[in-house]
């Protein structure tokens, strides 16, 4: 069965050097000696292996989405340049869109998604409308945090309204807590992808959510990784204790169940768990699960693999591999 990848990683040559040549400059910068990404003091991840697969594409990407039915891709810059001081990060970003755009010009499976540098809202609004009308760019790779800085202060509201305005989807994908020790005193294990992701992103689509920004932009689509990070096994006590314990802070105009599904969708990036998916099925229904494979943090193989062995039926495993794309986000395969 044909499918639609909508978490599929890369970095370009260019971005590369220029976090290589950010040590003693701040955070996040790649050790070259080590291959290593330094994402704080206490945190950072090995590149020896992720590294060359973030950069290819023919020798085995290509190929393993072709034996895989994957037959497009959105593609999106692991994280880094955009959460850079603008000075450097304006013009590192409109590089990366600009290689990826080669990219998907060179192999036809592959969409664009834009990175934008966060701090020049300015900048960001005129790069990601660039990316969309001028690149055909599909998405924007949000971060669920920006160097501690959340998606609903007011200075980065502008780029979620040009989202809503030019009917793309934004992608809100992990990103490191720089404020949190909890997590980060053991490493990348419990600060990344065992915890401090799903900690973090949840709490940045809440804080969204808890904001107003959805009834504000209510055709804004949003898209997490993980089945939901966690949220949907807890769509039943957000709603009840929120209704219980009202907050004159909170600007919702309605449940946080209510966003689900009509702005905030769900990917099967990075979770191989059948109870994960049924729970996910059953809190927010098939129409608002899409496929991620999240290559190559993840093996596109094994998700694949997986997702068949997931008990559904025909026309929700069409839903899953292509059909909610299509209806919901306009991919055409």
């Amino acid at each position: 069965m044909k499918k639609i990848d909508l978490e599929n990683h890369f970095y370009n040559d260019y971005s590369v050097q220029v976090l290589k040549g950010r040590e003693g400059n701040g955070y996040p910068w790649w050790d070259a000696k080590s291959d290593a990404v330094w994402f704080m003091e206490q945190v950072s991840m090995d590149h020896t292996v992720l590294g060359p697969k973030l950069c290819d594409f023919a020798e085995k990407r290509i190929p393993e989405m072709e034996a895989l039915e994957i037959e497009k891709a959105v593609i999106s810059l692991a994280p880094g340049i955009d959460i850079l001081p603008a000075q450097e990060s304006v013009d590192a970003c409109r590089r990366a869109n600009d290689a990826l755009y080669e990219l998907a010009q060179r192999y036809p499976r592959l969409l664009g998604s834009a990175i934008l540098p966060m701090f020049d809202a300015d900048a960001a609004v005129r790069e990601l409308e660039r990316c969309v009308k001028d690149l055909g760019f599909v998405m924007w790779q949000a971060h669920s945090n920006i160097s501690g800085r959340h998606h609903d202060e007011e200075q980065f509201r502008p780029i979620w309204r040009k989202v809503e305005e030019l009917g793309i989807f934004a992608y809100l994908h992990p990103n490191y807590n720089p404020l949190n020790d909890m997590f980060n005193d053991y490493g990348y294990p419990m600060a990344g992808p065992g915890l401090g992701f799903t900690a973090d992103t949840s709490g940045a689509i809440i804080r969204i959510m808890l904001s107003g920004m959805l009834d504000e932009m209510p055709e804004l689509k949003i898209m997490l990784g993980h089945y939901g990070e966690a949220l949907p096994f807890l769509m039943e006590r957000l709603d009840n204790r929120m209704a219980m314990l009202p907050e004159p802070k909170q600007h919702n105009a309605e449940k946080p169940s209510f966003y689900f599904g009509r702005n905030i969708m769900v990917t099967t990036s990075g979770n191989t768990s059948i109870p994960a998916f049924e729970c996910t099925r059953a809190a927010i229904g098939m129409d608002s699960i899409f496929l991620g494979t999240d290559y190559p943090f993840e093996s596109m193989t094994e998700c694949i693999e997986y997702l068949e062995r997931c008990p559904m039926s025909q026309l929700d495993r069409e839903k899953l591999y292509h059909k909610n794309a299509e209806s919901r986000l306009g991919i055409k395969l």
